[in-house]
């Protein structure tokens, strides 16, 4: 059942017209008036909506802008615009935000494909023919390009991964070779944390030392060796307390901390004999002592304030050089992932270019089998699989389609090829052996130059077209036409000495007059007649109601 995808599309100031909007139907839409009438603009509007080049000339005389806007349902598009300019550039909108062309034209291009006389535009895209012959593989097929796509993703990313090692090599090893310079220059130091302080302070004694040495062996003399010596007369006065003692026991307490003042005394002495054996510095310690701060203060200013940062730097650089070292050992182990990938990707590509193969010959076959009954009964289609120099994201070939109208032309790129009225009925050919993802179809000049049994056939299939998408078709032939669901009629009118476009949906009975104007070029009971006819038969092989 047909679903309605665009649901209307609206012209300000766009070529002759001045301000129109079309509330189109699901299923077939045709387009039909009098040459000239404007149907064409409508199609180029669309073309604009997804995309295309567009410019100043396509808007109205006097006007300083023409604005398209289209309005969509159940494509994840609400409503798209495109405004041209008279001077300064072109801005598109998609639900109201700015985009860019490229945007536009990769959003709505999805959803509207515009066939006509810029047909050619919708096979320009490299990928479209291959996207187009891949719609008919099976699900064997389908799954191998899916396993292919995957691969190739897996095999461009250890290219890259590998391509970046090789391109920083040199730097990376002339970092490696700084960074184990650095390591053994700290190692070979034997730095342990807090040295430089306690270095520091032992020169400052060194360097004092005969001070020092005065200093304390004074105050030892005085202690332990005066005549007398203190510790001699804390003795003797310890003895007086505490002979008072034994006749007023308040003394025995003085006489105890006396006792116990003696005894530090003492201690103390010891603690100075002990200090001053051990000062005594060994010959040459301070010229050894400050030979190693000065080694530990070189350090200090490449590396660190202090012994502590200089022996964190040399952990952040041991981990530095081993991610290096790591890295090097990863070439080879990448270059061997990216042989058994490229043999894998050429494997998958050979099975995908024998399935293409056999696809292209049915699509071929399929697709000249339509051409025949769209009065085109000499054209080809050649579906060229061109080899690629490399294997590429989809498969190891550039798919093409070559085309030739008449018997003894020789076959072209079809995106070069054909007036506007052949592509357009290749594209319909295309369409219904391949299929399309997008929902909307637009066919322009789709039976130029065709007439009779012909023109049926083209009605015929443009209707089973439309039943699983939404068609718009601009034609002149009745024979077409008359499969529509809907009918539009286009003229061009005279208003305030301005021509300007306007657009009619027909009512059945409107439908069956214009269909009898399109006839014989006027309304009698004949042509009405036969317009009738032609409407049932058309509704009977279709399928479909008018």
């Amino acid at each position: 059942m047909s679903v309605i995808v665009l649901i209307s599309l609206e012209l300000k100031d766009f070529a002759i017209v001045d301000e129109l909007r079309v509330e189109l139907s699901p299923g077939f839409n045709a387009l039909t008036g009098e040459t000239g009438a404007g149907k064409s603009l409508l199609v180029d509007a669309l073309a604009l909506l997804t995309g295309q080049r567009g410019d100043s000339s396509f808007v109205r005389s006097g006007a300083k802008s023409a604005l398209v806007q289209g309005e969509f349902s159940g494509v994840g598009v609400e409503s798209a615009s495109r405004r041209l300019r008279v001077q300064g550039r072109s801005q598109a909108r998609i639900d109201g935000e700015l985009v860019t062309i490229a945007e536009l034209a990769g959003r709505l291009g999805r959803v509207v494909g515009v066939h006509g006389q810029h047909a050619a535009q919708a096979l320009t895209g490299r990928e479209e023919p291959r996207l187009r012959l891949d719609r008919l593989l099976d699900e064997k097929g389908r799954e191998l390009l899916r396993e292919y796509e995957e691969t190739y993703r897996r095999y461009e990313s250890v290219r890259g991964q590998l391509a970046a090692l090789r391109e920083g090599v040199r730097e990376r090893e002339r970092r490696r070779d700084f960074l184990r310079f650095e390591l053994e220059e700290i190692d070979s130091a034997r730095l342990q944390e807090g040295e430089d302080v306690a270095l520091r302070q032992r020169i400052v004694a060194l360097r004092n030392s005969e001070r020092i040495m005065q200093a304390t062996a004074g105050a030892l003399a005085l202690l332990n060796e005066g005549e007398p010596s203190a510790s001699e007369l804390l003795h003797a006065a310890s003895r007086e307390l505490h002979g008072a003692a034994r006749h007023q026991e308040s003394l025995a307490a003085l006489a105890a901390e006396l006792d116990e003042a003696r005894a530090a005394v003492q201690a103390v002495g010891e603690e100075l004999e002990s200090f001053i054996a051990d000062f005594e510095g060994q010959p040459g310690e301070l010229d050894r002592a400050e030979e190693r701060l000065a080694t530990i203060d070189r350090l200090r200013r490449k590396y660190g304030e202090d012994v502590a940062a200089i022996l964190a730097y040399r952990q952040e650089a041991a981990h530095e050089l081993q991610e290096l070292e790591e890295e090097a050992g990863s070439a080879g182990e990448l270059e061997a992932q990216l042989t058994e990938l490229e043999a894998t990707v050429r494997r998958l590509g050979a099975e995908l270019t024998g399935l293409r193969t056999s696809a292209a010959r049915g699509l071929q076959r399929e697709v000249e089998g339509y051409l025949g009954q769209l009065s085109m009964a000499g054209a080809r289609l050649t579906v060229v699989l061109e080899p690629l120099d490399k294997p590429g994201p989809h498969g190891l070939e550039r798919v093409r389609f070559d085309f030739s109208a008449n018997p003894g032309e020789p076959l072209a790129d079809l995106s070069q090829v054909g007036s506007g009225g052949e592509l357009s009925r290749v594209m319909l050919a295309l369409d219904l052996v391949t299929g399309t993802d997008r929902p909307v179809l637009v066919f322009d000049e789709v039976d130029a130059g065709i007439g009779g049994q012909a023109a049926r056939a083209v009605g015929e299939l443009l209707a089973r077209l439309s039943r699983k998408r939404q068609v718009l078709v601009v034609t002149h032939l009745p024979q077409v036409a008359a499969y529509a669901d809907a009918q539009f009629f286009v003229e061009k009118v005279s208003e305030a000495n301005r021509t300007v476009t306007r657009v009619h949906r027909l009512e059945p009975h409107e439908r069956e007059q214009e269909l009898a104007r399109m006839l014989s070029g006027s309304v009698t009971e004949a042509s009405l007649r036969n317009a009738r006819e032609l409407m049932e038969h058309a509704s009977g092989e279709s399928g479909l109601g008018a």
